[in-house]
């Protein structure tokens, strides 16, 4: 199945029947996602049985023999609660989807940067940023958080030298660099902030306007976009600007649900169905919010009411704590 999925990402494809198909191999191959789905007729991608992603604290959704596996992602969960785990035997579509869909939305990147993410192994997006740039010096740490002192230096050095860099960083990551008493930097042209990760409602909260509005004033020329992406998918929407919505690749469709009988909605829960996932399960639902345009894109509208705060800038926020 991974050269069918590899095929379609590279070249394109009947995403209806490429979904139709990886979804009766991972029935076959993927006993816990095989009794999830029970008895049911499907017969269009958009009523693939989508587990919610709290079922991965459970459940090893694999296609293969768990305990084989040589690649762990965990989800960024409360302190409270238990981490989901997304487990795989390799990273070849997960690295062939997130360079080719980077590329598609932003272009080239720059060649240097400043990391502002988690590094550690068990992250997702860890690991996509340093697929992107190996060699990117990290200026965030799990336990002590942003060292601002060292990455406005970091910036400054590079913008000295006109050279362009790429900045991903997580909203509470980037909130925090803000912090820094610092003149504005001007960047080299083709310089790209990335915006991951909400605030969840914990130690701090910025308003989205205020937060691009400050990021933009003070890394003066530089793009600033948004990323959305999750442990348990093997793909990343981009927003450019981050203003606007965001574009899932070709290989991914996005359906928004009524929170309470799972039909099909305007404004709903946003379940994923994403080809990359072909190791695991390929339709997830979310308890995030959000509004799928005619297009495809998505508007995302903040966290279910209720719902349990998770994500990538609650790594950052729990060195607050």
């Amino acid at each position: 199945m991974k050269d069918t999925i590899r095929q379609f990402i590279v070249n394109g494809g009947d995403f209806e029947a490429t979904a139709l198909a990886l979804y009766a191999w991972q029935r076959a191959n993927n006993p816990e996602y095989d009794r999830f789905c029970g008895e049911i007729d499907v017969g269009h991608w958009s009523q693939i049985p989508a587990p919610p992603t709290t079922l991965f604290r459970d459940l090893s959704f694999t296609c293969f023999d768990p305990q084989s596996a040589k690649i762990i992602f965990k989800t960024s969960g409360t302190t409270s609660a238990r981490q989901g785990v997304v487990r795989l035997q390799d990273t070849e579509i997960y690295d062939l989807s997130a360079r080719r869909h980077v590329h598609r939305c932003l272009g080239a990147l720059p060649k240097r940067g400043v990391g502002l993410v988690p590094t550690a192994k068990d992250s997702s997006l860890g690991h996509m940023c340093r697929l992107f740039l190996p060699d990117m010096p990290s200026y965030f740490d799990g336990q002590t958080g942003v060292d601002r002192q060292g990455a406005w230096a970091a910036i400054t050095k590079a913008s000295s030298e006109g050279q362009a860099l790429f900045i991903p960083g997580t909203a509470f990551a980037l909130a925090d660099l803000l912090d820094h008493p610092i003149q504005p930097v001007v960047l080299a042209p083709g310089s790209v902030v990335m915006v991951t990760g909400g605030f969840k409602g914990r130690a701090r909260t910025v308003p989205q306007h205020i937060l691009y509005n400050a990021l933009s004033t003070r890394l003066l020329g530089a793009s600033i976009v948004g990323e959305y992406g999750m442990s348990e998918l093997g793909s990343q929407l981009w927003s450019v600007p981050a203003t606007g919505p965001f574009r899932p690749p070709p290989w991914m469709r996005v359906l928004a649900v009524d929170p309470w009988t799972g039909a099909p909605a305007t404004r709903g829960l946003l379940r994923f169905y994403d080809l990359a996932n072909h190791q695991t399960v390929l339709a997830i639902e979310t308890q995030d919010m959000g509004v799928v345009h005619p297009d495809g894109s998505v508007r995302l509208e903040g966290r279910l009411q209720g719902a349990t705060p998770r994500g990538c800038s609650l790594r950052a926020e729990e060195t607050h704590a």
